[in-house]
């Protein structure tokens, strides 16, 4: 009897509990929240170190490696807008701020007034259209915009050493006009800061024979070099200059005097092409081909002054050229990587361990 009233007992138990819980359900699991890429916290000297080495293209697997072991808080690479460019995620993943320069090589986009991609591989080109222009500068730095939100830098590029191929047949790296060219950067400009407006836009870089001839009234060119230069500077929509570095360490004050004269005070420079020694320098007369280990001595000795100088005369970034040697460029160029590319893997030259305890020395 006694467990026949239990049974009961725990019958109306039940019964109470299904009719206190009718017309109820579980809990709607709330929508996950999106995330920004998984990145550790920043290393210091990522955010507080201007120094850095020019990477280039960036499409060597084993470049992420070689700059986390020189310790570099920068790389600047460049994109072609071609539909092969390289993720420059796992960059910023590895604490490495970036500086991206832009070309438009675009081949359903691109102006061909003065030549053709073909006939000028390593040039950029004016857009045709505004919005096919923007559209790909976007899809390429979206990806790398969270990023900022864990303290990275992304600095944008537009084109590299412009010139006027009206003027200038010879024009390498830009085959447009100016007035073409000012056009794009504007149109960048507005690209960028619609993603985030705390990301800089960088004006085209000055190349160091540029800045030579503003400096000297008796050569032929002198007056192309600053009516073009100063016009960019003027004209430009940007936040930063980039001014290039070869020939002698010791005209690389006078260098910058000129540009900070020229340009509106309230503009930053950058350094993103700063290596030697070169030949063409009287200091510096040494050809690699005639001494290569000599040669290699004096490039590990320059690391430190031409990267002080450009720090010490207000350079907020400031890059070695380069972390390899290069193919395919003229030799004055050639030799002046951190890494000796020739064999594999690649050798660490003198300059390679005089760059690493630089950045050493700056904690």
């Amino acid at each position: 009897m006694r467990r026949t009233l239990v049974f009961l007992f725990l019958l109306t138990m039940l019964a109470l509990a299904c009719r206190a819980n009718a017309g109820t359900s579980l809990p709607t699991p709330a929508a996950p929240v999106p995330v920004s890429p998984t990145v550790s916290p920043p290393q210091p000297v990522a955010v507080n170190s201007p120094f850095g080495v020019m990477t280039s293209g960036g499409r060597r697997p084993d470049t992420i490696g070689y700059l986390s072991d020189l310790g570099v808080s920068w790389t600047r690479v460049n994109i072609d807008l071609d539909g092969n460019d390289p993720d420059l995620t796992p960059y910023l993943t590895a604490h490495i701020n970036l500086v991206i320069t832009i070309a438009n090589r675009d081949p359903s986009n691109v102006d061909t007034p003065y030549g053709s991609l073909t006939e000028w591989p390593n040039a950029g080109f004016p857009f045709k259209s505004k919005e096919a222009y923007q559209d790909k500068v976007r899809a390429v730095l979206s990806p790398l915009v969270p990023y900022l939100d864990h303290g990275q830098q992304i600095w944008v590029q537009a084109e590299n050493e412009v010139s006027d191929a009206g003027l200038n047949p010879k024009s390498k790296y830009w085959r447009g006009d100016t007035d073409q060219y000012l056009a794009q950067l504007q149109t960048l400009y507005e690209a960028v800061k619609s993603l985030n407006p705390n990301i800089p836009v960088v004006l085209s870089s000055f190349p160091s024979e540029s800045l030579d001839k503003a400096l000297d009234s008796s050569d032929p060119l002198h007056r192309y070099a600053v009516t073009h230069m100063q016009r960019l500077l003027t004209d430009g929509q940007y936040d930063a200059a980039d001014l290039h570095f070869y020939g002698c360490v010791e005209d690389i004050p006078a260098k910058v005097a000129w540009v900070k004269a020229n340009m509106p005070a309230d503009k930053l420079w950058i350094s993103t092409e700063n290596g030697g020694p070169d030949y063409r320098c009287a200091s510096t007369p040494l050809h690699w081909n005639e001494n290569p280990a000599a040669y290699e001595q004096q490039q590990a000795e320059q690391v430190s002054s031409r990267l002080t100088a450009c720090r010490a005369n207000g350079g907020s970034i400031c890059l070695w050229f380069s972390l390899f040697d290069l193919k395919g460029e003229v030799d004055v160029f050639t030799h002046m990587g951190l890494l000796d590319s020739r064999v594999f893997p690649p050798a660490q030259k003198p300059a390679y361990q005089a760059f690493k305890a630089f950045i050493q020395n700056q904690k």
